[in-house]
Order: structure tokens, then C-alpha cells, then sequence
């Protein structure tokens, strides 16, 4: 289509069709659910490029934060849902299709973020070019209440017949619309506004009881090819991210809960003859991300 095609007329339709999507977010808070205080942000569902809806993801999980809730870290909570069988393929996974009170037990939470039709559009007439990202979010409870809900559009609009003659100015946007850096400048607006309608929480105080790594034990068993399968069992907190390493030469191995405790892990190794590892450390991690470590002779 030609820009000496478009009527005058047909151009101020047009752009009414086009702008509205804009405008301020459509949101609503419950006055008669309680307040969470740890929100976990599940992975999010929409037609979007998977990695700019992980990009809406990282960005919901630092400004729920920063609005002082506390937030566990993403991988800690993929790491939980996968363990459940709930996360299989990210860029498949379907929020709304979960048993919300088993959930939130498995996550330690209160509520979860429920994203949903995450999508990226866009169009380039040379008169006029549009690029959005429109998104729909929830902040549901182990009920299926939900606490606040948001829906927004963000979007930036363009074209020769809309910039006055700054032929150079569009021809850059021109070349930049559609790229990673305007879609991911796009989702950060759009998560940035959403977020600021979200109130803030009341309750800013740090997570309950600091991770520890304590109780360390070390079983050496000799395996048919003349080695040693080295088998470590440590205490941490239930729900803890736990890894060992041997120095020299080892480093992360995970370790799994214990069939006998929640707060009890266990991990092994097979190790060729003629090693003779010096240091044994062992560091639990926790769903904030804040670490704790302990060392032993093996």
C-alpha cells in the first residue's frame, strides 16, 4: 500500500484502530483476600518468543521484589515444579492448567503469578508501522482467589506520516522495529507499568531461618574397576539447592532428599584408582539464593 493511497479519513480510522490497545493498564485488586507475602512467578504462557516471555519472567520476579514481597528465585521454583512433574517443556507450559493448592505447598507460597496470552505483534506499512506487547497476569492464592489481575498493551507507533517530515528519525525506527532490543525495551515497559498497580507489600522483612550445611558424613565403597564410589550425606534446609565437590578435580555434584528427612541429602560419585581427594565441601543454596557451605576431610 502506497502513502498516497491513504485518505485522510482512512489514515485518522486507522490510527484509532491501532492506538486502542494504549492507554493506562485495566487492573483490579481484591480488598477482601489477605495480602500475600511470598509470591513465586511461574513461567509464563502466550505466543511470544519464549525467550522474551523469559525476559517478562526475570523482570515480573526483580519489580515484585523491589515492591517488598518476597519473590524465590526462578530456577529454585522451575527446579520445584520440574521435581513435581509440572514443568516438562517451558515453552509449553500452561499455568492455568495447575492444581493451585498443591502448588503453592510445593513452592512455599502464597500466591503465584499466572501469566497468560503474552503475545508480541507488529506491522510495518512504511506510513505507518506499529510493534506491541500485549500481556494478562493474575496473582492467585491456594483458593483460586484472586488478589490482583492486570491486563496491558505497550506499544510504540510510527510511520512517515506521522513524524513531520523527520525522514531520518524513521527511517532508524524503521530498521529497528522488530529487533530483540525493541521487543525486550517493549516487555520492560509493559512490565513496569503493570507491576506499579500491584500494591505495595506491607511486610518487607527478610525470609525465616538462614540455609546451613551441617552433619557431614563420607562412606568410601570400593567399586569392581579398583576405584571408590565416595557417597555424601549432609543436613540442610528442606527445599535447599545441595552440592558437593572434592578437591581437586570434582566440583557440583547434586544431591538429592533423603527418603528418611526432608532436611537430610545424599549424593555419590564413582572415582577412577589413584584418587586421593583432599577436601570435601559441601553448599546448600536456598530458594533466595542465599548460600551456606561446610567443609570436611573425605
Amino acid at each position: 500500500m502506497k502513502a498516497a493511497a491513504i485518505a485522510p479519513a482512512g489514515l485518522a480510522v486507522l490510527l484509532a484502530v491501532v492506538l486502542a490497545g494504549c492507554g493506562s493498564v485495566s487492573h483490579h485488586v481484591a480488598t477482601d483476600l489477605p495480602e500475600p507475602r511470598r509470591i513465586a512467578v511461574l513461567p509464563l504462557a502466550g505466543s511470544a518468543p519464549n525467550s522474551l516471555r523469559e525476559g517478562a519472567r526475570q523482570l515480573l520476579h526483580s519489580r515484585i521484589q523491589a515492591r517488598g514481597y518476597q519473590v524465590p528465585e526462578l530456577a529454585w521454583v522451575d527446579q520445584q515444579l520440574a521435581e513435581h512433574g509440572w514443568l516438562r517443556d517451558p515453552a509449553r507450559f500452561e499455568p492455568t492448567a495447575l492444581a493451585l493448592p498443591e502448588v503453592l505447598a510445593a513452592l512455599d507460597a502464597d500466591a503465584v503469578v499466572v501469566g497468560t496470552g503474552l503475545d508480541e505483534s507488529s506491522f510495518n506499512w512504511l506510513v505507518l508501522r506499529r510493534h506491541a506487547v500485549h500481556g494478562q497476569f493474575e496473582l492467585r492464592n491456594a483458593t483460586g482467589g484472586r488478589y490482583w489481575s492486570a491486563d496491558h498493551t505497550a506499544g510504540a507507533t510510527g510511520g512517515f506520516l506521522l513524524t513531520s517530515g523527520q525522514v531520518i528519525t524513521e527511517l532508524r525506527a524503521q530498521g529497528e522495529h522488530g529487533s530483540s532490543m525493541a521487543s525486550l525495551a517493549l516487555v520492560d515497559e509493559l512490565v513496569g507499568d503493570v507491576v506499579e498497580t500491584l500494591p505495595r507489600g506491607r511486610d518487607a522483612s527478610p525470609p525465616a531461618g538462614e540455609p546451613f550445611v551441617q552433619q557431614i558424613t563420607v562412606h568410601r565403597q570400593p567399586t569392581q574397576d579398583g576405584g571408590e564410589r565416595f557417597v555424601v550425606e549432609a543436613g540442610a534446609p528442606a527445599g535447599a539447592t545441595v552440592r558437593f565437590q572434592l578437591e581437586p578435580g570434582v566440583d557440583g555434584v547434586p544431591m538429592a532428599v533423603s527418603a528418611t528427612a526432608k532436611e537430610r541429602f545424599v549424593g555419590a560419585i564413582d572415582l577412577p584408582a589413584g584418587t586421593n581427594p583432599q577436601r570435601l565441601v559441601v553448599s546448600a543454596r536456598d530458594a533466595f539464593g542465599r548460600k551456606a557451605s561446610a567443609e570436611v576431610r573425605p
